[in-house]
Protein backbone atom coordinates (compact mmCIF):
# COMPACT_ATOMS: atom_id res chain seq x y z
CA UNK A 1 0.00 0.00 0.00
CA UNK A 2 1.50 3.26 -0.52
CA UNK A 3 1.90 6.37 1.01
CA UNK A 4 -1.25 8.33 1.68
CA UNK A 5 -0.82 12.39 2.23
CA UNK A 6 -3.24 15.09 2.50
CA UNK A 7 -2.59 19.09 2.29
CA UNK A 8 -3.45 20.77 5.22
CA UNK A 9 -4.84 24.41 4.62
CA UNK A 10 -4.74 26.76 8.03
CA UNK A 11 -7.20 30.19 7.77
CA UNK A 12 -4.12 31.81 6.80
CA UNK A 13 -3.75 29.93 4.27
CA UNK A 14 -6.77 29.86 2.49
CA UNK A 15 -6.50 33.76 3.00
CA UNK A 16 -3.06 33.82 1.65
CA UNK A 17 -4.38 33.11 -1.66
CA UNK A 18 -5.86 36.22 -1.95
CA UNK A 19 -8.85 35.35 -3.25
CA UNK A 20 -11.47 38.05 -5.00
CA UNK A 21 -15.21 38.42 -4.59
CA UNK A 22 -15.32 37.57 -8.60
CA UNK A 23 -13.70 33.71 -7.86
CA UNK A 24 -16.37 33.67 -4.72
CA UNK A 25 -19.36 33.93 -6.35
CA UNK A 26 -18.42 32.36 -9.16
CA UNK A 27 -18.15 29.08 -7.09
CA UNK A 28 -21.25 29.66 -5.28
CA UNK A 29 -22.95 30.85 -8.44
CA UNK A 30 -21.70 26.97 -9.80
CA UNK A 31 -23.14 25.42 -6.87
CA UNK A 32 -26.62 26.64 -6.67
CA UNK A 33 -26.76 26.13 -10.33
CA UNK A 34 -25.95 22.91 -10.68
CA UNK A 35 -27.55 22.38 -7.39
CA UNK A 36 -31.16 23.17 -9.16
CA UNK A 37 -30.39 21.05 -12.30
CA UNK A 38 -30.44 17.89 -9.68
CA UNK A 39 -27.00 17.08 -9.95
CA UNK A 40 -26.31 17.29 -6.66
CA UNK A 41 -26.21 14.54 -3.59
CA UNK A 42 -26.61 16.79 -0.94
CA UNK A 43 -28.62 16.24 2.02
CA UNK A 44 -29.85 18.22 4.23
CA UNK A 45 -27.71 19.58 7.04
CA UNK A 46 -27.95 17.35 10.18
CA UNK A 47 -26.27 18.82 13.91
CA UNK A 48 -25.87 17.88 17.53
CA UNK A 49 -26.78 20.44 19.92
CA UNK A 50 -24.46 20.48 22.99
CA UNK A 51 -25.62 23.83 24.38
CA UNK A 52 -29.00 26.33 24.54
CA UNK A 53 -28.80 27.78 20.90
CA UNK A 54 -25.77 26.29 19.78
CA UNK A 55 -25.24 23.68 17.16
CA UNK A 56 -22.53 21.56 15.33
CA UNK A 57 -23.64 21.10 11.73
CA UNK A 58 -22.17 17.80 9.24
CA UNK A 59 -22.60 18.82 5.76
CA UNK A 60 -21.60 16.42 3.10
CA UNK A 61 -21.94 16.66 -0.73
CA UNK A 62 -20.94 15.87 -4.18
CA UNK A 63 -21.23 17.56 -7.11
CA UNK A 64 -21.76 15.13 -10.39
CA UNK A 65 -20.80 18.03 -12.93
CA UNK A 66 -17.81 19.45 -10.95
CA UNK A 67 -16.82 16.07 -9.88
CA UNK A 68 -16.25 17.48 -6.04
CA UNK A 69 -16.85 15.92 -3.17
CA UNK A 70 -16.36 16.66 0.63
CA UNK A 71 -17.76 17.26 4.07
CA UNK A 72 -18.15 20.04 6.20
CA UNK A 73 -17.87 20.55 9.96
CA UNK A 74 -18.80 23.57 11.43
CA UNK A 75 -20.03 24.74 15.29
CA UNK A 76 -21.83 27.89 16.33
CA UNK A 77 -21.92 29.31 19.27
CA UNK A 78 -22.56 32.60 20.30
CA UNK A 79 -21.41 32.80 23.51
CA UNK A 80 -17.53 32.02 22.33
CA UNK A 81 -17.07 35.61 22.99
CA UNK A 82 -16.15 35.35 26.55
CA UNK A 83 -13.80 32.44 26.12
CA UNK A 84 -12.02 34.88 22.94
CA UNK A 85 -13.06 32.30 20.50
CA UNK A 86 -14.77 32.93 17.23
CA UNK A 87 -18.60 32.33 17.31
CA UNK A 88 -18.24 30.18 13.76
CA UNK A 89 -15.29 27.51 13.76
CA UNK A 90 -14.59 23.97 11.82
CA UNK A 91 -13.27 22.19 9.14
CA UNK A 92 -13.77 21.17 5.54
CA UNK A 93 -12.41 17.77 4.27
CA UNK A 94 -12.22 17.51 0.26
CA UNK A 95 -11.99 13.93 -1.07
CA UNK A 96 -10.70 12.07 -3.92
CA UNK A 97 -14.29 11.47 -6.17
CA UNK A 98 -12.38 8.63 -7.49
CA UNK A 99 -11.04 6.66 -4.81
CA UNK A 100 -12.58 8.61 -1.87
CA UNK A 101 -9.44 9.05 -0.17
CA UNK A 102 -9.07 12.84 1.56
CA UNK A 103 -6.89 15.26 -0.64
CA UNK A 104 -7.64 18.09 2.02
CA UNK A 105 -8.48 19.26 5.08
CA UNK A 106 -8.74 22.89 5.70
CA UNK A 107 -10.28 25.64 7.80
CA UNK A 108 -13.41 26.44 6.92
CA UNK A 109 -14.37 29.87 8.70
CA UNK A 110 -13.59 31.61 6.60
CA UNK A 111 -15.67 29.83 3.48
CA UNK A 112 -18.67 30.22 5.88
CA UNK A 113 -18.02 33.94 5.94
CA UNK A 114 -17.51 34.22 2.27
CA UNK A 115 -20.43 31.90 0.89
CA UNK A 116 -22.86 33.21 3.17
CA UNK A 117 -22.12 36.69 1.83
CA UNK A 118 -21.48 35.88 -1.84
CA UNK A 119 -25.17 33.66 -1.55
CA UNK A 120 -26.68 37.21 -0.18
CA UNK A 121 -24.91 39.15 -2.91
CA UNK A 122 -26.11 37.46 -5.57
CA UNK A 123 -29.52 37.40 -4.82
CA UNK A 124 -29.38 41.45 -4.56
CA UNK A 125 -27.97 41.48 -8.49
CA UNK A 126 -31.23 39.75 -9.58
CA UNK A 127 -33.74 41.05 -6.75
CA UNK A 128 -32.69 44.69 -5.77
CA UNK A 129 -33.19 47.85 -7.67
CA UNK A 130 -30.16 48.05 -9.73
CA UNK A 131 -29.49 51.75 -8.35
CA UNK A 132 -29.82 50.98 -4.71
CA UNK A 133 -27.89 53.26 -2.88
CA UNK A 134 -28.85 52.44 0.85
CA UNK A 135 -28.09 49.40 2.79
CA UNK A 136 -29.15 48.66 6.51
CA UNK A 137 -27.39 45.55 8.16
CA UNK A 138 -28.52 44.50 11.54
CA UNK A 139 -25.51 43.00 12.89
CA UNK A 140 -22.10 44.09 12.80
CA UNK A 141 -19.99 41.08 13.02
CA UNK A 142 -18.12 38.68 10.43
CA UNK A 143 -20.95 38.31 8.24
CA UNK A 144 -21.86 42.06 8.42
CA UNK A 145 -18.49 42.84 7.31
CA UNK A 146 -19.09 40.63 5.10
CA UNK A 147 -21.96 41.33 3.55
CA UNK A 148 -21.74 44.89 2.56
CA UNK A 149 -18.48 43.67 0.86
CA UNK A 150 -20.27 41.01 -1.43
CA UNK A 151 -22.96 43.34 -1.92
CA UNK A 152 -21.00 46.15 -2.88
CA UNK A 153 -19.27 44.41 -4.95
CA UNK A 154 -22.41 43.43 -7.83
CA UNK A 155 -24.04 46.77 -6.48
CA UNK A 156 -21.50 49.59 -6.53
CA UNK A 157 -24.05 52.34 -6.49
CA UNK A 158 -24.49 51.29 -2.83
CA UNK A 159 -22.92 54.40 -1.35
CA UNK A 160 -24.55 54.57 2.77
CA UNK A 161 -24.33 51.74 5.09
CA UNK A 162 -26.93 52.25 7.86
CA UNK A 163 -25.28 49.55 10.87
CA UNK A 164 -26.64 48.58 14.08
CA UNK A 165 -25.76 45.95 16.94
CA UNK A 166 -26.24 45.16 20.32
CA UNK A 167 -22.51 45.72 20.99
CA UNK A 168 -21.31 49.53 21.01
CA UNK A 169 -17.77 48.01 20.38
CA UNK A 170 -18.50 45.83 17.16
CA UNK A 171 -20.14 49.16 15.61
CA UNK A 172 -17.14 51.39 15.99
CA UNK A 173 -14.95 48.41 14.80
CA UNK A 174 -17.53 48.20 11.88
CA UNK A 175 -17.01 51.75 10.99
CA UNK A 176 -13.12 52.05 11.35
CA UNK A 177 -13.05 49.43 8.89
CA UNK A 178 -15.68 49.51 6.60
CA UNK A 179 -15.73 53.01 5.83
CA UNK A 180 -11.85 52.52 3.49
CA UNK A 181 -12.30 49.02 2.80
CA UNK A 182 -15.94 50.05 0.56
CA UNK A 183 -16.13 53.71 0.28
CA UNK A 184 -19.38 53.85 1.25
CA UNK A 185 -20.40 56.35 4.26
CA UNK A 186 -21.04 54.40 7.41
CA UNK A 187 -23.69 55.48 9.52
CA UNK A 188 -24.51 53.94 13.31
CA UNK A 189 -27.81 53.91 14.73
CA UNK A 190 -29.03 52.87 18.53
CA UNK A 191 -31.88 50.88 17.49
CA UNK A 192 -32.95 48.63 14.57
CA UNK A 193 -36.26 50.84 14.19
CA UNK A 194 -34.12 53.83 13.22
CA UNK A 195 -31.49 52.03 10.98
CA UNK A 196 -34.04 50.30 8.55
CA UNK A 197 -35.92 53.53 7.65
CA UNK A 198 -35.01 55.02 4.39
CA UNK A 199 -32.99 52.65 2.91
CA UNK A 200 -32.93 50.35 -0.07
CA UNK A 201 -31.95 46.67 1.11
CA UNK A 202 -32.24 45.58 4.99
CA UNK A 203 -30.05 42.34 5.54
CA UNK A 204 -30.24 40.88 9.06
CA UNK A 205 -26.71 39.08 10.03
CA UNK A 206 -27.88 37.97 13.62
CA UNK A 207 -27.63 34.88 15.95
CA UNK A 208 -30.88 32.55 16.87
CA UNK A 209 -33.24 35.34 17.63
CA UNK A 210 -35.88 34.94 20.57
CA UNK A 211 -38.31 37.73 18.77
CA UNK A 212 -38.61 38.97 15.49
CA UNK A 213 -37.12 42.84 15.37
CA UNK A 214 -38.33 43.53 11.51
CA UNK A 215 -41.88 44.25 11.32
CA UNK A 216 -44.31 44.70 8.30
CA UNK A 217 -44.44 48.88 8.51
CA UNK A 218 -40.51 48.49 8.22
CA UNK A 219 -40.32 47.15 4.80
CA UNK A 220 -41.34 49.73 2.11
CA UNK A 221 -42.43 48.97 -1.59
CA UNK A 222 -39.60 48.42 -3.35
CA UNK A 223 -37.23 46.97 -0.65
CA UNK A 224 -35.48 43.35 -0.75
CA UNK A 225 -34.48 41.73 2.21
CA UNK A 226 -32.05 39.05 3.44
CA UNK A 227 -32.10 37.42 6.22
CA UNK A 228 -29.69 34.27 8.14
CA UNK A 229 -31.35 33.27 10.98
CA UNK A 230 -34.35 31.15 9.37
CA UNK A 231 -36.46 33.86 9.39
CA UNK A 232 -36.80 34.72 13.04
CA UNK A 233 -35.66 38.43 12.42
CA UNK A 234 -38.46 39.09 10.54
CA UNK A 235 -42.25 39.41 11.65
CA UNK A 236 -44.91 36.97 11.30
CA UNK A 237 -47.08 39.65 9.25
CA UNK A 238 -44.47 40.48 7.12
CA UNK A 239 -43.48 37.30 6.71
CA UNK A 240 -47.05 36.43 5.00
CA UNK A 241 -47.28 39.47 2.87
CA UNK A 242 -44.47 39.21 0.85
CA UNK A 243 -45.18 37.19 -2.41
CA UNK A 244 -41.72 36.55 -3.33
CA UNK A 245 -39.56 34.72 -0.83
CA UNK A 246 -36.12 33.15 -2.07
CA UNK A 247 -34.29 30.54 -0.62
CA UNK A 248 -31.24 28.12 -2.01
CA UNK A 249 -31.97 25.03 -0.61
CA UNK A 250 -35.53 24.50 -0.34
CA UNK A 251 -35.95 20.98 1.26
CA UNK A 252 -33.63 21.98 3.89
CA UNK A 253 -35.08 25.43 4.44
CA UNK A 254 -38.71 23.50 4.94
CA UNK A 255 -37.02 21.55 7.71
CA UNK A 256 -36.56 24.77 9.63
CA UNK A 257 -40.69 24.29 10.51
CA UNK A 258 -39.68 22.31 13.26
CA UNK A 259 -37.41 24.51 14.77
CA UNK A 260 -38.54 26.97 17.76
CA UNK A 261 -38.74 30.14 16.47
CA UNK A 262 -38.15 29.94 12.78
CA UNK A 263 -40.22 31.87 10.38
CA UNK A 264 -42.61 33.23 12.65
CA UNK A 265 -46.58 32.35 11.26
CA UNK A 266 -45.37 29.18 10.15
CA UNK A 267 -43.71 28.71 7.04
CA UNK A 268 -44.47 31.20 4.06
CA UNK A 269 -44.96 30.16 0.31
CA UNK A 270 -41.65 30.25 -1.20
CA UNK A 271 -41.15 31.89 -4.92
CA UNK A 272 -38.29 30.44 -6.34
CA UNK A 273 -34.78 28.75 -5.74
CA UNK A 274 -31.21 30.38 -6.02
CA UNK A 275 -30.35 28.30 -8.53
CA UNK A 276 -33.24 29.22 -10.89
CA UNK A 277 -32.65 32.90 -10.71
CA UNK A 278 -29.16 32.18 -11.99
CA UNK A 279 -30.05 29.72 -15.01
CA UNK A 280 -32.80 32.38 -15.91
CA UNK A 281 -35.94 29.82 -15.34
CA UNK A 282 -37.26 32.61 -12.82
CA UNK A 283 -37.18 36.48 -13.09
CA UNK A 284 -35.97 37.95 -10.38
CA UNK A 285 -36.59 41.66 -9.98
CA UNK A 286 -39.88 42.90 -12.26
CA UNK A 287 -40.73 46.44 -11.16
CA UNK A 288 -39.46 49.18 -8.48
CA UNK A 289 -42.24 48.38 -6.27
CA UNK A 290 -42.09 44.65 -5.60
CA UNK A 291 -41.01 43.59 -2.23
CA UNK A 292 -38.21 40.80 -2.11
CA UNK A 293 -36.89 38.51 0.47
CA UNK A 294 -34.57 35.70 0.90
CA UNK A 295 -33.35 33.24 3.33
CA UNK A 296 -30.57 31.26 2.25
CA UNK A 297 -29.91 28.96 4.40
CA UNK A 298 -26.12 27.85 3.44
CA UNK A 299 -26.00 24.38 1.86
CA UNK A 300 -22.15 22.22 2.06
CA UNK A 301 -22.38 22.56 -2.24
CA UNK A 302 -21.51 25.98 -2.17
CA UNK A 303 -19.09 25.63 0.38
CA UNK A 304 -17.74 22.33 -1.52
CA UNK A 305 -17.80 24.03 -4.76
CA UNK A 306 -15.47 26.72 -3.57
CA UNK A 307 -13.72 24.65 -1.11
CA UNK A 308 -12.20 22.73 -4.47
CA UNK A 309 -11.26 25.41 -6.28
CA UNK A 310 -9.10 26.46 -3.04
CA UNK A 311 -7.61 23.41 -2.66
CA UNK A 312 -6.71 23.20 -6.46
CA UNK A 313 -5.27 26.68 -6.37
CA UNK A 314 -3.64 25.82 -3.09
CA UNK A 315 -1.98 22.74 -4.65
CA UNK A 316 -0.67 24.72 -7.84
CA UNK A 317 1.01 27.40 -5.53
CA UNK A 318 2.58 25.41 -3.18
CA UNK A 319 0.73 26.79 -0.07
CA UNK A 320 -0.32 24.70 3.04
CA UNK A 321 1.33 21.63 4.49
CA UNK A 322 1.20 17.64 3.64
CA UNK A 323 0.29 15.61 6.15
CA UNK A 324 0.70 12.02 6.45
CA UNK A 325 -2.85 9.87 6.94
CA UNK A 326 -1.27 6.61 6.85
CA UNK A 327 1.60 4.98 5.02
CA UNK A 328 1.40 1.22 5.85
CA UNK A 329 -0.78 -1.81 5.65
CA UNK A 330 -2.42 -2.29 9.20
Amino acid sequence: MKKVEFLYLSQEDIISLQLGWDVIIKQVELANSEFVQNTVECPPKRGVHTRPDCFIHEMPVYLKTMDACGIKWVSGYPNNYKYDLPQIAGIQVINDPETGIPVCVMDCRWFTGVRTAAATAITMKYCAKSDSRKIAIIGAGVQGRMHLLAIKHVLPSIEECHIYDIKPNMVNFYIKTMTEKTDCEIIPFNSVKEAVQDVDIIVTCTQRLHAPIIDAEDFKPGMTGAGLEAGRAWSAELLHSVKKIITDDLEQTLGYQSSPGSFPGGMPEFYCQLGELINGTKPGRENDTEQILAFNIGFAAEDISLGQYVYETAKKKGIGSMLTLMEEEI
